[in-house]
This record gives structure tokens, C-alpha cells and sequence, in this order.
């Protein structure tokens, strides 16, 4: 193979192979980086969440409790509704 070819074989195909490396490179490197930002979030939501876990108990508790005397008030409702007919 002459040099000529050669080097037209490696100016055609250098860059594009050195853009790939480069481009693989910058992803690797952004995938660690949201993977540490991720980290760093899921930690703090699990604090603030430790933090007021007996509040949001007692809301979900409420929740709950209202949930169920409106299901009764529904189930009272129909009852008559189902009499009257």
C-alpha cells in the first residue's frame, strides 16, 4: 500500500474515529456524574423524609379516616336512595 493511500485512508477515517472515542468518553462521564447527582437527592429525600415521617403518618391517617366516613355517607345515601324506589 503507497503512502498516498495511506494517508488518504487515515483523513478520511481519524476524525471520525477520534469524535466517537471523545463523544464515549463525555458520556461515560456525564452518566457518573447524574448517577452521583441522583445519589446525593435520593439521600436528602430520605432525610427530609425521616424528618417528618410522624406528620405525614398522621395524614395519612386523617386521609384514611376521611376516606372511610365518606365511603358510609355513600353507603347511607344509596341505601335510602335504593328504599324510596
Amino acid at each position: 500500500m503507497d503512502t498516498n493511500m495511506f494517508l488518504q485512508l487515515l483523513g478520511s477515517y481519524a476524525f471520525p474515529i477520534v469524535a466517537c472515542i471523545f463523544m464515549a468518553i463525555y458520556v461515560k462521564d456525564m452518566s457518573k456524574s447524574n448517577r452521583e447527582d441522583t445519589k446525593a437527592l435520593n439521600e436528602q429525600h430520605t432525610k427530609e423524609m425521616n424528618a417528618f415521617k410522624d406528620e405525614i403518618k398522621e395524614a395519612l391517617n386523617n386521609n384514611t379516616i376521611a376516606l372511610t366516613r365518606l365511603c358510609e355517607r355513600l353507603d347511607r345515601e344509596e341505601a335510602r336512595s335504593n328504599e324510596v324506589k
